[in-house]
């Protein structure tokens, strides 16, 4: 059964193409950093709000993942 306690990821890494114009966020789950996620955020993204940006984007890929049908 796996934990009741909320999961939790950590921001490892803020890159930016600026061929490609865009900015990609990684996160590493606390409980197993095996676990990893690469996201967009928008160009340019600042240290500032990259945690903010990270916290959308995360949420974006859940709310587009709950709806996903799984082709065999």
């Amino acid at each position: 059964m796996a934990d009741a306690s909320p999961s939790t990821v950590t921001v490892v890494a803020l890159t930016h193409d600026l061929i490609r114009k865009r900015s990609i966020v990684s996160v590493v789950w606390t409980a197993d950093p095996e676990e990893s996620v690469a996201l967009p955020v928008p160009f340019g993204c600042g240290l500032d709000v990259v945690h903010a940006e990270a916290e959308k984007a995360l949420r974006a890929l859940s709310a587009e993942t709950a709806t996903l049908t799984v082709k065999a």
